[in-house]
């Protein structure tokens, strides 16, 4: 018997019980028996939800193929941060290598300036700056000539400094640009590490997959699908936080925000995190976020916080059912921060791509779109500066 039958059962059985203690007792009211209904029907609703669509009828195999693609995606996000840090090294090492070479030019330039003062100096004979003084033809003349070779003084001085300069500065680049070297060398070996590791997870997964029957197969492509929309999610969200980093030079758009400081609002009014079930993080390998599933059938979503709508679209197979997060909506915070809302009602998304919204404002209802089996939200948050979803409770007022 499955999981969902067994909870109807047990439901069945618990409604039963209630009324005919109502009949033999005639001391409970017709509204408290529906209270105590609804009750049973939310705590149903909240097992369903729990059970996130097709995890329900998962085998250990199936079990072990999902820990698995989670292991996957997050080699491949590991590796993608790894060759997007070694492409910025070798950006900086680039610039290292222009900029000492300028400063060796400058250095040559201002030795070669020092040299050709000595050897005018030395060809000049036996004149001393003395003799130069002594010379002179009255007592302007003596102030002038001073002056003058004191300026020729200073100027050797800072001349002979400039170099000194150059030199030092000359070798603090090269030291740099060493060290950026090793770390590019060491970037190297942990991507190589890291692909390695890879490499082995899908040979297990392959491994795996072949010995699957025909029905969890099947299963499996729904699996693999609903891994595949979110790594084009994640990497949706990855472009913009690019993007606003770009926008941003000085990082404003990569700010690491407490979770404290965030200013979000519950994203159902009305409600707060009582009416999450499973408040673990996460609260089984792949999940990226937690779902608010208690009482919320019927419920308006809203932005947790002002800013631009980014992605408002529903994922649907080819024969028009959905599929993984269904109905959902990303909005970009433009503080370092971006969050999801999944499996909205069908049709009840108020807001498209690039449109401007306002905290509290209304963007769609609660529903059971795509891998779900009872109404519930499922809420994320994308912290841009580590390019991935994180524990959203801390955020959550």
């Amino acid at each position: 018997m499955s999981k969902q039958k067994k909870y109807l059962c047990i439901s069945i059985i618990i409604v039963i019980a209630i009324l005919k203690s109502a009949v033999i007792s005639f001391a409970v009211t017709e509204g408290e028996l529906n209270n105590q209904k609804n009750n049973i029907d939310e705590q149903i609703a909240e097992t369903n939800s729990e059970i996130a669509g097709v995890k329900s009828q998962m085998t250990n195999a199936l079990t072990q193929i999902n820990r698995l693609n989670s292991q996957i995606n997050s080699y491949e996000n590991e590796i993608n941060n790894l060759e997007e840090q070694l492409s910025a090294l070798n950006n900086q090492i680039k610039e290292k290598e222009e900029n000492i070479q300028k400063q060796e030019k400058k250095y040559i330039e201002q030795q070669k300036l020092l040299e050709d003062r000595l050897v005018a100096l030395y060809e000049s004979g036996t004149t001393s700056y003395l003799d130069m003084l002594l010379s002179s033809d009255g007592l302007s003349d003596f102030i002038s000539k001073y002056y003058l070779i004191s300026q020729l003084a200073e100027l050797d001085q800072e001349l002979l400094k400039k170099i000194e300069n150059e030199k030092n500065q000359i070798q603090v680049e090269k030291q740099q640009l060493e060290a950026s070297k090793q770390t590019v060398a060491s970037s190297k070996e942990t991507i190589k590490l890291k692909r390695n590791s890879l490499d082995l997870s899908i040979k297990d997964k392959n491994n795996l997959v072949s010995t699957l029957t025909e029905e969890e197969s099947e299963l499996n492509e729904k699996l693999e699908q609903l891994e595949k929309d979110r790594r084009e999610i994640q990497n949706e969200l990855t472009a913009i936080a690019k993007r606003e980093t770009s926008k941003n030079p000085s990082g404003a758009g990569m700010i690491n925000l407490a979770p404290s400081s965030c200013g979000y609002i519950f994203p159902i009014p009305g409600l707060s995190k009582s009416k999450i079930n499973n408040r673990n993080f996460p609260s089984y390998p792949g999940h990226d976020g937690t779902d608010i599933n208690i009482g919320v059938v019927g419920k308006n979503v809203v932005a947790v916080k002002s800013g631009t709508v980014e992605i408002s679209r529903a994922l649907k197979n080819s024969d028009g059912s959905y599929r993984s997060y269904g109905e959902y909506i990303t909005i970009n915070h433009h503080d370092g921060t971006q969050t999801l809302y999944a499996h909205l009602l069908a049709g009840s998304r108020t807001v498209s791509p690039g449109q401007e919204v306002t905290q509290g404002q209304v963007i769609g209802t609660v529903g059971s779109t795509g891998n779900s089996t009872g109404p519930h939200l499922h809420f994320g948050v994308f912290v841009n500066s580590k390019r991935a979803y994180v524990n959203p409770l801390p955020y959550l007022p």
